[in-house]
């Protein structure tokens, strides 16, 4: 009887550590989906004022990007562009983030974007595509986008009729 009651109270001990574990890795996972989002944010907005020095800290130094059309995106191209003066912005982009997913030291982040440029000869071309990032957290506890992927621009509603 005495076996029986410590093996229950061991086990016992053994599951609310395990919960504790479990409460743990849930809050750290929340935090990281908060930091990600916050990148996120923080992107665009550099990005909308033209600023790619302050938007370059969001990929990792072995981001690879695969746009929907044009070269693979590398850290390098991105370190080269943000080289140039902040100066107003022809393109802006907006956000939707759609999912994320934390597991320990990887995320994954979908999401949807439009992108206005401006034109001075016409309409301003609005493009929204979906977009797939891997993020990895950094030796310094950042998160940083190591993969992405952009889908195709999705097609426009039907524009209704009178």
């Amino acid at each position: 009887m005495r076996a029986a009651m410590l093996l229950a109270v061991g086990l016992t001990f053994v599951a609310s550590g395990s919960v504790e574990a479990a409460d743990d890795a849930a809050a750290v996972n929340a935090a990281a989906e908060q930091d990600i989002r916050t990148a996120l944010a923080h992107w665009t907005e550099a990005a909308n004022r033209g600023d790619w020095k302050a938007a370059l800290v969001v990929w990792a130094p072995d981001v690879i990007g695969w746009p929907a059309s044009g070269p693979d995106d590398t850290y390098q191209r991105e370190a080269e562009f943000a080289k140039r003066p902040p100066q107003p912005p022809k393109t802006t982009f907006g956000l939707t983030i759609n999912e994320v997913i934390v597991d320990g030291s990887l995320a994954v982040v979908r999401d949807t974007w439009t992108e206005t440029t401006t034109s001075a000869r016409g309409p301003d071309k609005v493009d929204t595509f979906r977009s797939y990032e891997v993020w990895r957290r950094q030796p310094d506890q950042s998160w940083k986008i190591s993969r992405w992927i952009d889908g195709p621009p999705m097609p426009l509603p039907p524009v209704a009729r009178p």
